[in-house]
């Protein structure tokens, strides 16, 4: 072709001179033919169809690589860019519960092989609790650190720490004096370092009674600020840790104990392990049911091709 237009280049140079008395005309027509020759030479404009379909090689491509997100944002693509293309969109489907199928079975693999280990770091640990529930009032039983004291008509200052069974650390402040604090939170400090909890309301797990001239109060924590304090408390475990309850009016302070800091620092670590517990049966949970639905997907888009074909 690029032969043929450089020859007809030549004839129509040597035609049209000044001199000729159609040069005007054959200048025009040069133009004109030259153009023609060029766009013909051009690259073909592609269908819609046949985009969508360097879109759908690619990302097979693509997924042959194990490169899932890029893959995925080709499938966006086809829909995005070609919705009138129904079946390419059907294939990129298809290829897009491919992905998703291999995710799934990899988290899968994954989480199953990692639960057995968290649940041997589990049994470990639980030795030093004891599980308490009251099946009649409690849905959800709770693990309390065996030399944690539990007394509630105790005749001093504690902090008491527990785990619930799905892995949530609860912290409760615990006040006896003649006086009362109608205290709402606790501090934890060491020195200017410090972690607390949240302000629990009077409408809230605050408990208290008076007996034999003394009041008894009862604050429970349940909120992830929690987690705070059992770092604090696990990593510094060796030093002094100071609670200050702050009351209405006033605040009262005491030192944790060995005991206390040893239940507090062992319950954030069973809240840890139980919570990685609880979501690697999610992962494994939701795992199966995908990799079911998904396997079934593909195995009626194969059937459908089938006929197609």
């Amino acid at each position: 072709m690029l032969n043929k237009i450089v020859y007809l280049c030549k004839f129509f140079c040597i035609l049209a001179t000044p001199k000729h008395p159609f040069y005007m005309k054959y200048k025009a027509l040069i133009f004109c033919v030259l153009t023609l020759l060029l766009n013909s030479c051009g690259p073909k404009k592609l269908t819609e169809e046949e985009l969508a379909l360097e879109h759908l090689h690619k990302t097979d491509s693509l997924l042959q690589l194990n490169l899932f997100n890029a893959a995925k944002l080709h499938i966006d693509s086809i829909n995005t860019l070609y919705p009138k293309q129904i079946a390419v969109r059907k294939k990129a489907t298809t290829l897009l519960y491919q992905i998703e199928l291999t995710e799934h079975k990899k988290n899968y693999i994954y989480a199953d092989s990692v639960i057995k280990i968290k649940q041997l770091e589990f049994d470990s640990v639980a030795k030093n609790f004891s599980f308490e529930k009251d099946t009649a009032f409690q849905d959800i039983g709770n693990y309390v650190y065996k030399n944690q004291r539990t007394e509630y008509k105790a005749t001093s200052n504690f902090i008491k720490a527990y785990v619930d069974e799905t892995g949530l650390l609860y912290l409760s402040s615990n006040y006896c004096s003649s006086y009362p604090l109608h205290h709402f939170s606790a501090k934890f400090s060491i020195g200017d370092v410090y972690a607390e909890t949240e302000k629990v309301t009077k409408d809230g797990f605050n408990h208290s009674f008076k007996d034999d001239g003394k009041t008894f109060e009862r604050v429970i924590y349940k909120s992830l600020s929690n987690k705070d304090i059992g770092t604090l408390v696990q990593q510094n475990i060796g030093k002094t840790i100071v609670v200050t309850l702050q009351g209405e009016k006033r605040k009262s302070n005491f030192t944790l104990s060995a005991n206390e800091k040893k239940a507090i620092s062992e319950a954030f670590n069973l809240s840890v392990i139980l919570t990685d517990l609880k979501n690697l049966e999610r992962i494994i949970n939701i795992s199966k049911k995908k990799i079911i639905l998904l396997e079934e997907n593909i195995r009626i888009d194969q059937l459908e091709n089938q006929k197609t074909n």
